[in-house]
């Protein structure tokens, strides 16, 4: 029988914090099918994972991995060069980014000299293999095991009109024969996206769902809320809701009370919390929370 575990390793937007019991590492979740592994995003989480992965830990049987990075900001990227499999000789490992083109740019030009080193450097004699493939929004990608289905994210910098949007991507990975994840960070909520939302959501079991904010008054920058995250639960009450990319200057007792206020009495509403894991019980057609 085919296993299929979701795992938070990095919930925080922006910068990495400390004594956080909710979170404290920037974006990165995985979701495991057997020996596949798919991850959303490579903040400092990837660190975490990479260990689990490399150090035989339990994703050891993880052999390809295929790394969902959703834009150029550096905080869904920084864990890359420093992921174990970077550095340890010939551990085997395959691994596959996928990002759209602004990302991918970003993310050779932070890595080459003088400020370090190209990934491809440190790929060589480390990683079985590294390939990197552009995404665009509406074009789906064939995956071992899965379809990524790649959406258009409402998501900037700067204050108007200054602001710089960026080529910022969702997506949805559909589980051949199994379930949909939909990851929708970074994004800020408008009225003309909401029908994306309500698509992606309801063609998925679990979806995550940014909420850098308590309240839905306090949208900007490219960022929703906890507020936003429930309402969307409920309007999907098949569909687990995980609120996360958590404001990097929230307290957790700020994030818990928002929770408790907008989504007390919404079952299939949760806040990501780092460490955490979902499991896919196929039976029941749903994940639940372990521990």
């Amino acid at each position: 029988m085919t296993s299929i575990r979701f795992k938070v390793w990095g919930c925080r937007g922006g910068r990495n914090s400390c004594g956080s019991s909710l979170g404290n590492a920037t974006s990165c979740y995985s979701l495991a099918v057997d020996d596949e592994l798919f991850v959303f995003d490579a903040g400092r989480g990837l660190v975490a994972l990479a260990e689990e992965v490399v150090d035989g830990g339990a994703f050891a049987a993880a052999r390809r991995l295929h790394l969902v990075i959703t834009h150029a900001h550096m905080d869904h990227w920084e864990g890359l060069k420093d992921a174990r499999w970077m550095w340890q000789r010939n551990n085997g490992i395959a691994l596959h980014v996928l990002a759209p083109k602004e990302a991918l740019d970003t993310i050779r030009q932070g890595h080459q000299p003088p400020a370090f080193v190209a990934l491809e450097a440190l790929a060589l004699g480390t990683l079985a293999s590294l390939v990197f493939t552009e995404l665009h929004a509406g074009a789906s990608v064939a995956l071992p095991r899965a379809t990524l289905e790649p959406v258009a994210l409402h998501h900037y910098s700067g204050i108007a009109p200054n602001q710089r949007h960026l080529d910022a991507l969702g997506c949805r990975l559909a589980i051949d024969t199994g379930p949909a994840v939909a990851y929708l960070c970074d994004h800020e909520p408008t009225p003309q996206t909401r029908a994306m939302e309500d698509a992606v959501l309801a063609a998925s079991q679990l979806a995550l769902v940014d909420a850098n904010y308590p309240r839905i008054a306090d949208h900007a920058f490219g960022h929703g809320s906890i507020e936003y995250a429930a309402e969307l639960a409920r309007a999907h009450p098949s569909t687990r809701v995980l609120a996360t990319h958590l404001g990097p200057n929230l307290s957790d007792r700020e994030i818990e009370d928002a929770h408790r206020r907008f989504g007390a009495t919404t079952p299939n509403l949760a806040i990501a919390v780092e460490g955490c894991e979902e499991r896919w019980d196929p039976s029941a057609r749903c994940f639940a929370r372990v521990g």
